[in-house]
């Protein structure tokens, strides 16, 4: 063999061990967050933590607890990361869960009444969430309607048509917001509601974010949100408002690293990168636009979009 060609294979050799060493180490999440909010987390993310590679498994809040148990005697995920705050207590009597004794220096115990981390460890909120209505301005105003501001105001006949809600055996964010009016209002009462609201639906969405979708290019005129729906989309141009009726929640939306990671090194970079300051701070994003859950983050939160 010549010199030259022993020096290419060589150089070769070395190029590939090299790229061997530096190659990221791949951190899986599964999440019902839709990717205009997950891609800005994992680039920040990844420019923080470049020995990390984030893969992004998206699926609805019901689908992901499904995928978890299914994985467990071979799991090949590290995180769970959605805002239903049941689909995580699930996942913790299940043993699913891995308890991470993570840092939550500046964080709250609680919002309200409502605990912020799983008192038990297993579970970390991460931007607080609230529930209510949004509307197309434009829409309202061709149609000569005014916003619904109250859940009762939904059963007018008047939006009879103009009304969007995703599935709530789908979803686990519109499943907390019918437990939300059922337990505001009383079971019967509730339920009355929640009858007469439905025949106002113009659609039913399989994801969440089908909703916001359908408000933002006048589908329909109004739908049945969590907040930072709303949010992003005003601040990415869409004619939208939002209102929390006067009967709500406001609770967090939630990290978990499940039971036997893949790689639990890598998960609990994650998480603590999201509940660090600039991980928080990137909820502000105008993909996102979500209530971070570190009071001192507000000192940046830009006006007039994001409420303070």
């Amino acid at each position: 063999m010549g010199k030259a060609l022993r020096g290419s294979v060589a150089v070769a050799a070395l190029t590939c061990l090299a790229s061997t060493a530096y190659a990221a180490d791949k951190v899986v999440i599964v999440t019902s967050f839709p990717e205009d909010m997950t891609s800005v987390i994992e680039k920040a993310f990844e420019a923080a933590h470049p020995e990390y590679d984030l893969e992004v498994l998206n699926k609805s809040t019901s689908s992901g607890v499904k995928y978890i148990k299914e994985i467990a005697s071979n799991n090949t995920a590290d995180m769970f990361w959605a805002s239903a705050p049941d689909a995580f207590e699930v996942l913790k009597k299940e043993g699913l869960l891995l308890k991470a004794g993570l840092s939550t220096e500046g964080i709250p115990d609680q919002i309200g009444s409502y605990p912020i981390n799983d008192p038990d460890g297993f579970y970390y909120g991460f931007a607080a969430s609230g529930y209510g209505i949004m509307w197309n301005t434009r829409y309202m105003e061709a149609n000569g309607l005014e916003p619904a501001r109250e859940w009762a105001d939904l059963e007018k006949p008047e939006y009879f048509g103009h009304v969007g809600m995703s599935s709530p055996s789908r979803s686990g964010t519109t499943h907390l917001t019918v437990e939300t009016v059922l337990q505001g209002e009383g079971w019967d009462q509730g339920w009355a509601d929640w009858k007469w609201m439905a025949g106002n639906f113009a659609s039913v969405t399989e994801r969440s974010f089908g909703v916001p979708d359908g408000v933002n290019t006048g589908n329909f005129g109004m739908g049945i949100v969590i907040d930072f729906f709303a949010f992003s989309s005003r601040a990415s141009g869409f004619p939208v408002d939002f209102a929390y009726p006067t009967v709500t929640a406001l609770v967090p939306a939630n990290i978990g690293i499940v039971a036997n990671p893949a790689n639990e090194a890598g998960a609990k970079a994650f998480v603590s990168f999201l509940l660090s300051e600039p991980g928080q701070e990137t909820l502000f994003d105008p993909a996102i636009m979500r209530l971070p859950v570190n009071p001192a983050t507000y000192a940046k939160a830009p006006e007039p979009t994001f409420p303070k």
